[in-house]
């Protein structure tokens, strides 16, 4: 007694849902390769505005110092040029507010992500 298996219609069933597996993880990687460099930098230029702005309370910089010192780390990390800086000083309080948006060009479509900064000192 023999069993016979017809195996012609196994042949290709395997092959979608790995071609399935293989698209989406193209499209992660993808992803990752984009948006990681603009989230590192958006966390860099956090943690300098942060510095900026708490060497400027403690120093009591003007406002045009500041704003230079934050425009000149924006371009070092590559902030795009619609960046708008906001400077409040209420006594030796300062406090900065960077916004920009920031376009993620993708094959059929453009994400804009708005990216909003805000680091505070008091100044003692």
């Amino acid at each position: 007694m023999s069993l016979r298996v017809d195996r012609t219609a196994q042949r290709g069933a395997s092959r979608f849902p790995f071609l399935v597996l293989l698209a989406l993880t193209v499209a992660i990687v993808y992803l990752m390769i984009v948006f990681i460099p603009i989230y590192i930098g958006t966390r860099q230029m956090q943690e300098v505005t942060t510095e900026i702005v708490r060497r400027g309370a403690l120093q009591n910089l003007s406002d045009n110092d500041v704003r230079a010192q934050l425009l000149e780390k924006s371009r070092e990390f590559g902030l795009p040029d619609n960046r708008q800086i906001q400077l409040n000083r209420d006594g030796r309080k300062l406090t900065a507010k960077i916004t920009y948006v920031h376009s993620v060009r993708f094959p059929f479509f453009t994400y804009d992500w708005p990216v909003e900064i805000r680091a505070q000192d008091l100044g003692f």
